[in-house]
């Protein structure tokens, strides 16, 4: 989100806790504090929600007012003076009520709480109250485990009625499946009759809940959180590009959540994106580079395959050379994709020799709310390195023209050099007889790919392919999108950091490492010298890149920076 002057006239001065505090005209008393590092407890607020003001956790006290009053409902004011539990005795001892109330049926299963290690109602209890229960009667038993829909099920003893997941249902996807039924203590969430809660972003109530109450059916009870190891990154699924924590065990994903982005996703997700990680990473991984000769496959020591793709992808001043590249590389991948292209292959990178596979879909309403009509997380980050911008039509048309027209000279014939960087650079579905023919005629084609094939493996079209990677005279083992780190560009030319969430396998390297590596063998040195390291990497495109002036890692930080379509930050 693009920073904004805000005149003096706009902003109100008041003091919390002792602090004076500078805050925009309609800031509430909970983001006012946050400005200043001071946190307030709440459960019910969300800041792209309605106010509903149920729990209660948020009071505060307000110099001249003759009782606490909750600061998620109460907008700041000049002059005004608010003390919050750390320096007000009145607001320890309110919440300490409010908690032992809502604690009054809650049941004492921490131990096997699918939230345990990251539930607010208990990191509450043990930070503000930590009292033992009062209560002799009976608690109230309420539905446990029960399904609202395929993704999310429900257990109703845990629930304190903070109302997120039906307010999200109401004002943000306006499916409206979720309502509370019953009264009083009997109070629990529930669908209304024949409906289920099936809306693409359903998975999303579980992130909202801050209690434990809403779970994801296909993660339930998968983990203990202090036995994983929790990263920030963006979902790859689409050029959205939307925030998320990403828990993973043993190289394996185990729980996504989204993160707070108010400039990118708020605090939403897909179910698409939320469950589909695992797409990214092929059953099968190529063990080591290989060598097609006729239809047979070789296995190769690396070096003898970074010769063999540098002769025969030599520059020839031929014009026949062309490359594809995958979405799914980082900005860092595309910009030493193009430069070796340029320097070693002879080409010119901002022509139609250059395609990258983009393609879209039609939405429905909800989707529309979130997510990208492109299948493409970085497609947007061509433009910015100076290629992808010939053509007619908006950005997303000239791509896909851009990709078919190369498709099309390869069935003619008329590409004699061809380098596929990524997964999916060409997609198994645009594969017909005509194309396998004239992709096994390509003089020379290299492709880097984490995808795997068989050591030994004989090519028959009869049979089916594994992949387009198969057709290539050299296949190189890459790394998958989850395997390595760098940076990424949205539809809203939003600068993004992505995270290694997983350890690749031993003998795969990164796309640009294996680029770099076929540059040195064909006397070329890309960059000005050999990188090996991803931060280092960073650093020298955004040196060389016009777009990216002045624009280091730490800027980026967690929550991305905008740029405009053109290059540089906006301000």
């Amino acid at each position: 989100m693009a920073e904004q002057e805000i005149n003096a006239a706009d902003l109100v001065k008041l003091t919390i806790d002792g602090k004076q505090v500078c805050v925009p005209k309609g800031t509430n008393l909970i983001e006012a504090a946050l400005s200043v590092g001071i946190e307030i407890p709440f459960y019910c607020y969300h800041r792209h929600l309605s106010v509903a003001g149920n729990c209660r956790m948020c009071q505060v006290e307000i110099a001249g007012m003759p009782k606490l009053t909750i600061a998620c409902n109460t907008i700041a004011v000049e002059g005004m003076v608010v003390r919050t539990h750390h320096t007000s005795p009145a607001v320890v001892a309110a919440q300490r009520a409010t908690l032992e109330f809502l604690l009054l049926n809650h049941p004492l299963d921490c131990t096997v709480c699918d939230e345990a290690g990251h539930c607010k109602l208990q990191d509450y209890y043990y930070e503000y109250s930590a009292s033992a229960s009062r209560v002799l009667e009976d608690k109230v038993r309420k539905v446990k485990a029960q399904p609202l829909g395929p993704e999310v099920i429900y257990d109703g003893e845990r629930c304190i009625m903070c109302t997120r997941c039906v307010r999200f249902c109401a004002e943000i996807t306006k499916t409206a499946e979720l309502a509370v039924l019953e009264r009083s203590d009997r109070s629990v969430i529930g669908v209304h009759p024949g409906k289920e809660l099936n809306n693409p972003l359903s998975g999303t109530v579980c992130d909202l809940c801050p209690v434990g109450a809403l779970t994801h059916r296909r993660w339930r009870f998968n983990t203990r959180f202090w036995y994983t190891q929790e990263s920030k990154s963006i979902c790859t699924g689409c050029s959205t590009g939307c925030n998320a924590r990403i828990a993973v065990r043993d190289e394996q994903i185990v729980l996504v959540r989204a993160r707070l982005n108010s400039a990118v996703n708020q605090e939403w997700m897909c179910d698409e994106g939320r469950y589909g990680f695992e797409r990214f990473q092929p059953c099968g991984r190529l063990a080591r580079p290989v060598i097609r000769s006729g239809l047979e496959l070789r296995a190769v020591p690396l070096e003898e395959s970074y010769a063999a793709a540098a002769n025969g992808l030599r520059m020839e001043n031929d014009g026949a050379a062309a490359m594809l590249l995958s979405p799914l590389l980082t900005l860092e991948e595309m910009w030493l994709a193009l430069c070796f292209f340029a320097e070693l292959m002879g080409g010119d990178v901002q022509s139609a020799w250059v395609a990258l596979q983009l393609k879209r879909r039609k939405l429905n309403s909800v989707e529309q709310l979130l997510v990208s009509p492109d299948l493409a997380a970085n497609a947007w980050g061509l433009p910015l390195l100076g290629a992808g911008n010939h053509g007619d039509g908006d950005y997303r048309t000239r791509c896909e023209e851009n990709y078919l027209s190369l498709l099309a000279r390869i069935r003619r014939g008329e590409v004699r050099r061809l380098l596929l960087v990524g997964d999916r650079a060409l997609l198994d579905e645009d594969l017909d007889i005509e194309l396998i023919d004239a992709l096994l005629a390509v003089e020379q084609s290299v492709a880097i790919t984490p995808r795997g094939l068989l050591d030994g493996e004989s090519l028959d079209a009869e049979r089916g392919l594994l992949g387009a990677h198969q057709l290539c005279r050299i296949v190189l083992p890459g790394r998958t999108v989850h395997e390595k780190s760098g940076v990424m560009v949205n539809k809203d030319f939003r600068l993004q950091r992505l995270s290694r969430l997983l350890t690749p396998p031993e003998n795969s390297l990164p796309e640009w490492m294996h680029l770099q590596g076929i540059a040195q063998a064909g006397g070329k040195v890309l960059a000005g010298g050999y990188i090996g390291d991803e931060r280092l990497l960073y650093a020298e495109m955004a040196k060389r890149c016009s777009a990216l002036a002045g624009i280091s890692l730490r800027d980026i930080g967690d929550l991305g920076i905008a740029l405009s379509p053109q290059g540089g930050r906006v301000l």
